[in-house]
């Protein structure tokens, strides 16, 4: 009994997992300026579709720093051929990480068309 609850459970987080199956750990698509390129590591990236085929982006930010800091990002979605598309998710947002923690930021593309996209963080300091 106990094995086929186990063998179910891990079947159950498999599954679950299963949507993240684009995983990334290092990208040339996140842009880091100042003094972020060192002190703000991207952990994994996430890329998913969700309803009707639209990009989804994950991105994990870790700080690095003994200290809180702001950081301010902007994604921008790209269509097959690297146009940007604009939607209303253009433009940037602030986020505070804690020292040594990290948080998650999340876009989802607005146009079908989204294939690609790509990620600048900035200090907002």
């Amino acid at each position: 009994m106990k094995t086929t609850q186990s063998l179910s459970i891990a079947l159950g987080i498999l599954l679950l997992s299963g949507c993240y199956a684009n995983t990334v750990t290092s990208n040339q698509r996140i842009r880091k300026d100042g003094w972020l390129s060192t002190h703000a590591n991207v952990r994994v990236i996430r890329e998913t579709e969700v309803s009707d085929d639209l990009l989804r982006i994950d991105v994990e930010v870790e700080n690095t720093l003994p200290f809180d800091t702001r950081f301010d990002y902007k994604f921008e979605f790209l269509d097959a051929e690297g146009r940007m598309l604009f939607g209303p998710t253009t433009g940037f947002r602030q986020e505070q990480v804690p020292a040594g923690a990290f948080v998650t930021i999340t876009a989802t593309a607005t146009d079908p068309l989204a294939a690609d996209f790509r990620l600048t963080l900035t200090n907002a300091d």
